[in-house]
């Protein structure tokens, strides 16, 4: 695939966390020239000099260097870097135009997936093909493997070949079951224009269900545009999805449409629908009721045509108990549901999908395609993938770019033993903590572990419990009182926003052994 005739000016400082990772996916694409001005006459020479057709620009304490950007070279389509993120700040940037904000923190895959929205854009100005970052190539089936009995209960006589199937849907290309009945549900639901609420945990493909429906609708010459309502500010959020007029605030020089507009006609993704605040969901509804909407500071209604798709890693109805989520948008966006399987729960599938994505990243980064042993596929096999398709996909990624499968071995076997031992209240052996990746490893912010529970708990691990259920309590209130909002929590607790996150995860991974561990507990209790 050729390159993009792209010109890509990165005005960051060396030491800017996302400096590396940005320029290696933009090298991927487009030539790429990294400035690190001291001044905004340094940077404005540099733009008259190079004339870029892109230019990712790193803001600090406020937005004055892309005020004056935008003043020189209103066109230049811009992204912007924060690495202290504020509010003002990040408004700033969203109402000057910017093709898009990062605000750390974010991790590798929400980088590449807005940096890979932005250049597909440039492409398609360009009517060239799309950028291959995080490409989809659907690779000819493996050879089949050996199978625990749970799983070869759900596989069907026949396994289609990979390469008849959708190449969009790598996670869902597989003959259990359940998938089945999940392309069927998209094959009947996608020439209407029904809403769809997609439901699943975090990295099933509740997205590729949703790309598979615009795909197979009568909107896929149309946009597709994809909203995170959990990683935008609840303030930003209203004038992202409805854009402003002029007037509409201090700065507001000139109109902005929101996601609505732009995917007039197409087909809008909402995901992770059950953050957004309450006060903004009474405005989402009455667009999925009438089709009209104002934009911030506008006197007049606009008329739109939209295909709305949800998704939510969250229980819904618990939201709507809490009263964090509108009884009625529930409904309203609850017409056709489509629940997505954890991978746990369809290990049938983990051949196909490895497969997939050795080959995938062997293209990518140009590495000889390798597979994995037999020793390995077992492991594979009998592992929770509590992270789904996305932990696969990573460990496979990260197995083309180092090698080396004794490493993966270790990491399976480490992260099985302290899910057991989460389970059992066991503390985890050295070995299996020396044996863990540095990814897995947890900073100290870590949550404490339990005492072996056939021994008396000493003072310190007593110490350590009560101090966790204390922080357990304190999280979940203070999330109850922030709406959701994590970036508020974190701020209120006093912990840094990665923190917070990882005292979520182990909250929600407890819950999920607990649930494994007394599913009679939890039938009885439904």
């Amino acid at each position: 695939m050729s390159r993009l005739n792209l010109q890509v000016l990165l005005a960051l400082r060396d030491t800017a966390p996302f400096a590396p990772l940005v320029q290696a996916l933009m090298q991927q694409e487009a030539s790429v020239a990294l400035a690190s001005p001291q001044n905004i006459e340094d940077l404005l020479d540099r733009l008259r000099e190079a004339s870029p057709s892109l230019l990712v620009l790193e803001l600090h304490n406020n937005a004055v260097w892309l005020e004056r950007v935008r003043a020189q070279h209103p066109h230049l389509p811009v992204i912007v870097g924060i690495g202290k993120p504020t509010a003002e700040i990040s408004f700033a940037a969203s109402r000057l135009g910017a093709e898009d904000v990062l605000t750390l923190p974010l991790d590798e895959a929400e980088i590449t997936e807005r940096i890979r929205v932005v250049l597909e854009k440039l492409a398609r100005q360009q009517k060239v093909s799309p950028p291959n970052i995080a490409a989809t190539v659907v690779p000819e089936p493996p050879p089949p493997l050996a199978v625990p009995p749970q799983a070869a209960e759900s596989k069907s006589t026949s396994t289609p070949r990979a390469s008849s199937l959708h190449s969009s849907s790598p996670q869902l290309i597989g003959s259990n079951p359940r998938m089945a009945e999940i392309r069927d549900i998209v094959a009947k639901v996608a020439a209407t224009d029904a809403t769809v609420l997609i439901r699943g945990e975090s990295g099933v493909g509740k997205e590729i269900v949703a790309r598979m429906v615009y795909e197979a609708s009568r909107r896929v010459q149309k946009p597709f545009i994809k909203v995170n309502c959990a990683a935008i500010p609840n303030d930003l959020l209203e004038s992202e999805l409805f854009g402003y007029d002029v007037g509409a605030f201090t700065g507001a020089t000139r109109p902005k449409p929101g996601k609505f507009e732009l995917a007039d006609h197409g087909t809008l993704f909402l995901d992770e629908i059950g953050e957004m605040h309450p006060l903004l969901q009474a405005k989402l509804l009455h667009v999925l009721q009438d089709g009209q909407f104002s934009r911030l500071g506008a006197k007049h209604d606009l008329s739109v045509d939209v295909r709305v798709l949800c998704a939510t890693n969250k229980l819904l109805e618990q939201r709507v108990a809490e009263g964090l989520f509108r009884e009625d948008l529930y409904y309203r966006i609850n017409v056709v549901t489509v629940h997505v399987p954890p991978l746990r729960e369809r290990r049938d599938e983990i051949p196909l999908l490895t497969h997939h994505f050795l080959e995938k990243y062997a293209v990518e980064y140009r590495r000889p395609a390798r597979f994995f042993s037999a020793e390995v596929e077992r492991q594979m096999l009998t592992y929770g993938w509590p992270g789904n398709v996305r932990e696969l996909e990573n460990l496979c990624k990260r197995f083309v770019i180092v090698g080396g499968e004794t490493q993966i071995l270790r990491e399976l076997s480490a992260r099985s033993s302290m899910r057991r031992n989460a389970a059992t209240g066991e503390l985890p052996d050295k070995a299996s903590l020396l044996d863990a990746s540095p990814s897995d490893a947890e900073d100290d912010t870590s949550v404490p572990s339990r005492k072996h529970a056939q021994t008396a708990p000493s003072l310190l691990e007593i110490g350590r419990q009560a101090a966790w259920q204390a922080e357990r309590q304190a999280i979940q209130q203070m999330l109850q009182e922030t709406h959701w909002n994590r970036k508020e929590a974190a701020r209120r607790l006093g912990v840094s926003y990665k923190a917070l996150l990882n005292k979520m995860k182990q909250m929600e991974e407890e819950k999920e052994m607990q649930d494994d561990v007394h599913p009679e507990e939890k039938k009885i209790s439904h």
